[in-house]
């Protein structure tokens, strides 16, 4: 009886090229070499098995020995490695499902490779041929050929064929060109991707394309073109929103990355750029930028989250008469934050914490009340330290830190760090003392003007060194 295979458990092909259904077909080939030698030699074996043991182990609790368990020869798939991507090495990111174009155009069909259109056939006569060389027939109809067909073990296969000569890094070349608006009304950040030129090769002298875009630092908010295949010079003229509050834009950076969509594997990196917000000429026409290799970011290369207005005052002690205060006070008044960069996009409950470093027991940190669902929040709030001389001042550091406050943690956004920045504090060398220019210059004119106020306006720095 004939039996014609059902049409949707085949797999169309028709997206690979020549050599890549050759590959497919060379697989399948010694799969069955392999399982017809294997078959051969357990008959053989059985063959030569006395006819009383046989006899012996037939009955209703054995099955008879000839009958042969199914399985899989299969082994494990080849994972593909995620690297960096500076210079030449190759980058890759899980493969996504590939978006459908907006316009809705139908894929022609193609032929199939003269193999699998030739297996096609001998399963619709129901025949299969004689002779010593394996049955296209076994290798469509075996578990392990049809699952190498219809899962991801097809794709395990192909890169152990083609990783080798893929192995060669990718050199991120090309350029993007793309315009920027934003819609107060929608509360939007429109990215209007335009076109990619000369774009670099991913899998034998071609790309599929797309473009995907975050604004940083959110990791939430990602977007993404349809995949132009076969193209190494695309023209998406898409149009990729995201929601974000105008005040919010100063704090972000746009990163617009160039992948090819790899259907068998993992999606290849072909460059990058990143446009810093607060710097954007919103009343630019569409430019042109050239696409850059993903570098690791180095920790003073981050943007800060904002920035943190306070107030500082030294007052020594004995210096309002009476012998008040006692001893040395320091006051710091913290007074509001600008700008903040949330970890995710909405509003943030914030407060402000303060330790006078050396001393970082619980006992001695003070912190300002929630203030919640504000990027902007005012504190107004004075915290007041005893037991300074001018002596410690020079070997002390004040950390002041914003934390996001969360129902079951609290995350920290930023901070800052005044000091002397000598790096070492009554005589031991620490990592907390590592102010910034702007930073030191206002803990040395707290020293210089005991009693008076000192304004700062300062960056909230995400790259503080660990205490220890």
């Amino acid at each position: 009886m004939a039996h014609e295979p059902e049409p949707d458990r085949l797999l169309d092909l028709s997206f690979l090229t020549e050599e890549e259904q050759d590959a497919i077909a060379e697989v399948l080939t010694r799969d069955a070499n392999l399982r017809q030698l294997e078959e051969g030699r357990v008959r053989f074996s059985l063959d030569k098995a006395p006819q009383e043991r046989l006899s012996k182990a037939e009955g209703p609790d054995f099955p008879s020995p000839y009958v042969l368990p199914e399985s899989s020869d299969h082994g494990e798939e080849p994972q593909a490695q995620e690297a960096p991507g500076p210079g030449g090495a190759q980058v890759f990111e899980e493969a996504d499902p590939e978006p459908k174009p907006s316009s809705g155009e139908e894929v022609e069909p193609q032929h199939l490779p003269t193999q699998i259109r030739a297996a096609s056939e001998i399963l619709e006569n129901g025949e299969e041929a004689l002779g010593p060389g394996p049955s296209l027939d076994r290798m469509l109809s075996s578990s392990s050929s049809v699952s190498s067909l219809n899962s991801s073990t097809l794709s395990g296969s192909q890169r152990s064929l083609s990783g080798e000569a893929e192995a060669g890094a990718v050199q991120v070349r090309g350029s993007v060109h793309f315009a920027l608006r934003y819609e107060p009304d929608a509360a939007e950040l429109c990215v209007h991707v335009i076109q990619c030129q000369s774009l670099a090769t991913a899998r034998r002298r071609r790309s599929d394309p797309y473009v995907k875009s975050y604004l940083l630092p959110d990791k939430q908010s990602k977007r993404k073109t349809a995949v132009k295949k076969r193209n190494l010079n695309p023209v998406f003229n898409e149009i990729l929103r995201h929601s974000v509050p105008q005040a919010e834009l100063r704090g972000r950076v746009l990163s617009m990355s160039v992948w090819h969509r790899e259907s068998l594997g993992r999606n290849i990196f072909l460059g990058e750029v990143e446009v810093p917000l607060d710097t954007w000429d919103w009343d630019s026409e569409a430019i042109w930028l050239p696409l850059q290799p993903r570098v690791p970011p180095s920790p003073d290369g981050l943007p800060s989250r904002g920035r943190l207005s306070l107030s500082l005052k030294y007052i020594p002690a004995g210096s309002q008469g009476a012998g008040l205060p006692p001893s040395g006070e320091l006051h710091f008044w913290v007074k509001e934050a600008q700008d903040l960069v949330p970890l995710r996009s909405g509003s943030l409950d914030t407060y402000v914490q303060c330790s006078v470093l050396p001393d970082d027991s619980r006992a001695s940190r003070q912190r300002t009340r929630v203030v919640r669902k504000s990027l902007s929040p005012v504190f107004n709030h004075t915290m007041v330290y005893d037991g300074f001389g001018p002596a410690d001042l020079r070997q002390a550091c004040a950390e002041i830190s914003l934390w996001d406050h969360g129902a079951l943690a609290n995350r920290q956004l930023g901070g800052t760090r005044l000091s002397l920045g000598t790096g070492s504090s009554y005589g031991l060398q620490v990592p907390w003392m590592d102010s910034t220019p702007e930073e030191k210059q206002l803990w040395q004119t707290l020293l210089e003007q005991p009693g008076e106020w000192v304004d700062g306006l300062l960056p909230l720095r995400t790259n503080l060194a660990p205490r220890t």
